[in-house]
This record gives structure tokens, C-alpha cells and sequence, in this order.
């Protein structure tokens, strides 16, 4: 997990890990040079529970960095990515372990997931594609991964790379292409992820766009002859130019 100055959230999301059925696990927290109270309750919690490991950098190298920091000093066989302002459903871990023992062709699973909207005051249910097919054909086009639903090999991630910090925006969905250019993934079609819908700023909307259209064309390789599927990414271009003249 790496984490930024959430004090409000943070204190939820280390708890869902920690009350996880699965219980042979360490939760490596890289602390992005927080300004608020979270160091002091980082560490006031890895007093109580030795399992947490925290990191804390001097200088914000942004959340692509701090995870790729995470996962360098991780000692797992697998790697859950954790949001600080998402949390785990506690069977979480120990249902997506059993699929990746079971599979070993799998590097890569993740789940669906609820999202809590405080404005509306509404609970939106995001269901994802489920197969390693399906997946292929939305990656061309969208991110078909929750990134705090992943659970992904280690040995994936040593061989194809860690995040790639030019995208400070959608670096998940650089990484996912790269695993799948060698293993497969899928999605448990269970609610094991929850998260808050928060507002962005527009610049933040817009990198995020931008980088979610450059990021499947780069990657047209990997796709193949799911790069059929490339026209719904004008979906992408309209949203964005709304944006951009907004």
C-alpha cells in the first residue's frame, strides 16, 4: 500500500488486511512523504501488530514509485495492491490465493467491487469481464481490473516489470498489459473490494483519460486480433474533449 496523506481513511484499510481469514501475510505500507497524521498512526499500529512493515520516503515520488518500492522490499509469493482509502472484504485474500494455487497459468485476479457514493448516496456494484478472453477484448478499449482488487505473482512482476513511473495516471493499466503478455488473469465475480467515489480535479481527469488511450495503443501486440475493439476507444476521445473544452 502506499499512502499519502490519509489520516481520515487509512486506519480502515490497514484493519481490512489485517482481519483477513488468510493470515500468513506481511502488509508492506510506503509512506509517500505524508504532511498529515499519518506516520504517527502507521506507526502506531505496526507497534501493535508486527506483520506491518512501514517505509516512509523524505521526497513524494508518486504513487507508481512508492508502490514499486512497496513490492521491492515485499517478501510474498503473491502481491496485493491495496488503495489507503479502499478496504478488503476478510476473504478476500484467501479466496484469491486459492484460485492462483489451483492455476498456476494465472499470474494476475481480481474481483469486482463496491463503490460507496457519499454525494448521491448510492452503492454502485462494479461487475468486470471474468475470463482470460474477455478481459483480452476490454483491455483494448478500457482497464477491466479494480486495482485494489489485484492480487498478482511475484514472479510475474519480477519478470516483466514493476510499474512504469511515466504514468503517473493509469500505470496500473501499463502494468496489466505487461502480465498479460505473458500469463494469463481473470476476475472472481465476488464483491471482495470496496472503495468511496471521490471528485478529481480536472487536470487529474484528463491525464487519467489521455493516458488510458495512449496506453492500449501502445500495447497493440499484445492484444492481437482483440485490437478490433480499438473503435471503442472513441468513447475515451469524447469524454476527453468535453474536457478539454469545459
Amino acid at each position: 500500500m502506499a499512502v499519502r496523506n490519509e489520516e481520515n481513511r487509512v486506519i480502515r484499510a490497514i484493519n481490512s488486511v489485517l482481519n483477513q481469514s488468510y493470515k500468513n501475510l506481511e502488509m508492506v505500507v510506503v509512506d509517500d512523504s505524508s504532511t498529515d497524521r499519518t506516520p504517527e498512526i502507521l506507526y502506531e499500529l505496526a507497534k501493535k501488530d508486527s506483520r506491518i512493515k512501514i517505509l516512509r520516503l523524505r521526497k513524494n515520488l508518486g504513487a507508481a514509485q512508492a508502490r514499486n518500492i512497496g513490492i521491492k522490499h515485499s517478501e510474498g509469493e503473491y502481491i496485493a495492491i491495496l488503495d489507503a482509502d479502499d478496504w478488503f472484504h476478510p476473504q478476500k485474500i484467501e479466496i484469491q490465493v486459492e484460485f492462483l494455487e489451483a492455476k498456476k497459468e494465472y499470474g494476475l485476479v481480481g474481483t469486482f467491487c463496491i463503490t460507496l457514493d457519499p454525494i448521491k448516496n448510492r452503492i454502485l456494484k462494479t461487475q468486470l469481464p471474468i475470463t482470460h478472453e474477455e478481459i483480452l477484448k476490454t483491455m483494448a478499449y478500457r482497464n477491466p481490473f479494480i486495482h485494489s482488487s489485484v492480487i498478482i505473482r511475484k514472479s510475474i512482476l519480477d519478470e516483466v516489470g514493476y510499474y512504469n513511473p511515466r504514468y503517473r495516471r493509469a500505470h496500473d493499466y501499463d502494468l496489466y498489459f505487461r502480465i498479460l503478455s505473458r500469463s494469463r488473469a481473470a476476475n472472481i465475480p465476488r464483491y471482495l473490494c470496496f472503495r468511496i467515489k471521490r471528485m478529481h480535479r480536472k487536470r487529474v481527469q484528463l491525464e487519467s483519460i489521455l493516458n488510458s488511450i495512449v496506453i492500449p495503443l501502445s500495447h497493440f501486440r499484445v492484444l492481437r486480433k482483440n485490437i478490433i475493439y480499438y473503435p471503442l476507444l472513441l468513447r475515451r476521445l469524447i469524454t476527453l474533449t468535453f474536457l478539454l473544452i469545459s
